[in-house]
């Protein structure tokens, strides 16, 4: 009887050990889950984070937060070669908003970005840069100057100017005015290079729009002005 009682005893002590066993792997596995799940939602967030940043949410070109930073990762990649920065500014895009309102507005700015993207160059980079104004950058050359600035927009010209731009209500003629610079030949400051081409951008708009100029590095003193 004692014998008997004995291995009752232990039967039952080793039942509510396995028991708690079994409690502490099922908790264990709770506890993954519920990291697994935590996990997944935070890669999530900051996926959506990091498309926010790097994306433009119209047009899903390169953002202003990134696209320096993208024009430096090229740069790092190539630095003995040569880079193009194009300023591209919209000319009289007020006027389509003002005509059609800010629905019509974003879907010309949406399909003037589709255009770029089209652009038949390699290490292209498309980015918005604010409002109505965008930029493309071009790494890799070895020789930067007329001809190559001549062969970017007349690519422009035919590829993003050339056909209306459709949107639901209206077929709207995109018209823009746009600067270029060289990264390695006008500066190595990613900064300075597109406000060199900004610069330029602005001389094309005041000698008629719908044109280009590059950045020339002599200013003219006598007004002050940059060149």
């Amino acid at each position: 009887a004692t014998d008997t009682e004995l291995l009752t005893e232990n039967e039952k002590m080793i039942r509510d050990q396995f028991e708690q066993i079994q409690k502490l792997n099922n908790n264990l596995l709770n506890m993954q889950r519920q990291l697994h799940k935590a996990n997944a939602a935070l890669n999530q967030l900051n996926k959506d984070l990091n498309n926010r940043l790097v994306k433009d949410s119209l047009t899903g070109l390169v953002s202003r937060y990134q696209y320096r930073q993208e024009i430096e990762l090229a740069i790092a990649g190539e630095p003995d070669k040569l880079g193009i920065f194009t300023f591209i500014d919209l000319d009289d895009f007020k006027s389509v908003n003002d005509n059609y309102g800010h629905r019509v507005g974003d879907a010309f700015l949406k399909g003037f970005a589709d255009r770029l993207i089209k652009l038949p160059f390699q290490n292209l980079i498309c980015m918005r840069i604010a409002g109505d104004e965008f930029g493309l950058y071009i790494h890799g050359y070895t020789e930067a100057g007329m001809a190559q600035f001549e062969q970017i927009w007349t690519a422009i010209r035919t590829i993003v100017l050339q056909d209306p731009i459709q949107t639901d209500q209206v077929a709207i003629q995109p018209v823009c005015s746009a600067g270029m610079a060289v990264y390695g030949k006008d500066t190595a400051d990613v900064y300075d290079l597109i406000e060199y081409a900004d610069h330029a951008m602005y001389r094309a708009k005041r000698s008629g729009k719908n044109t280009w100029r590059a950045h020339e590095k002599a200013p003219d003193r006598q007004n002050g002005q940059p060149g």
